[in-house]
């Protein structure tokens, strides 16, 4: 083969590398395109055997009917990632971006050995971790966990008006006594002076009489 033919030919096989290359990365960024990353922390109940073969899934959402499936959890970025007694492993999970904070969470075991979680906790970017405590067994082969998702608390008591008074009627002085009349004055005059000749009159016939 001539040295020019042997150039185009690397120079042919180099860009079709490059070319697919690209073309792989493309791909790649249109499959995490729309994902998010969360941090799922898991604490596995001394109640649980030393060591577990039970593969572990979980699911988690919020309100907005949006969620993330883990399959099989494994490759731990802290702890063993086997899941053992009274152990804490944390996986790294990506997944569909959720509009609004976790409220769901559900388990499913698939093995023979029990496993029994503690609790699981989620952390995504830009709010707060969320917390989902169990303590006890997980069925095999079924979806278990809780949803909060549609809980509310009690509505607010609306706030009563105050209350009406009617308004007050002011109070009225009392009407003056009458005060006695001339005539009534005068009559009173007359009988004190009759009184007083009655007097003087039984005095008078009194000295007689001695």
């Amino acid at each position: 083969m001539k040295l020019p033919s042997l150039f185009s030919s690397c120079f042919l096989v180099l860009a079709l590398l490059i070319s697919a290359t690209h073309a792989f990365d493309l791909s790649l960024i249109q499959m995490e395109a729309g994902t998010c990353p969360y941090t799922v922390v898991v604490m596995t109940s001394c109640l649980s055997p030393e060591s577990t073969r039970d593969q572990i899934s979980i699911t988690f959402g919020d309100a907005d009917g949006n969620q993330v499936h883990a399959e099989r959890l494994g490759g731990s970025v802290k702890g063993t990632g086997s899941l053992g007694k009274c152990s804490t492993d944390t996986f790294q999970v990506r997944g569909q971006c959720l509009t609004s904070p976790v409220c769901s969470l559900s388990i499913n075991r698939d093995g023979p050995d029990g496993w029994v979680p503690e609790s699981i906790e989620i952390y995504a970017q830009g709010s707060k971790s969320v917390k989902f405590d169990f303590s006890k067994s997980v069925p095999k082969n079924t979806w278990y966990g809780q949803n909060h998702c549609n809980t509310t608390g009690p509505p607010s008591s609306p706030g009563l008006p105050p209350p009406e008074f009617p308004p007050e009627t002011p109070k009225l002085p009392p009407p003056p006594h009458p005060r006695p009349s001339a005539a009534s004055r005068g009559g009173g005059d007359g009988e004190s002076a009759f009184l007083a000749f009655a007097i003087a009159t039984a005095v008078a016939f009194a000295a007689m009489v001695r």
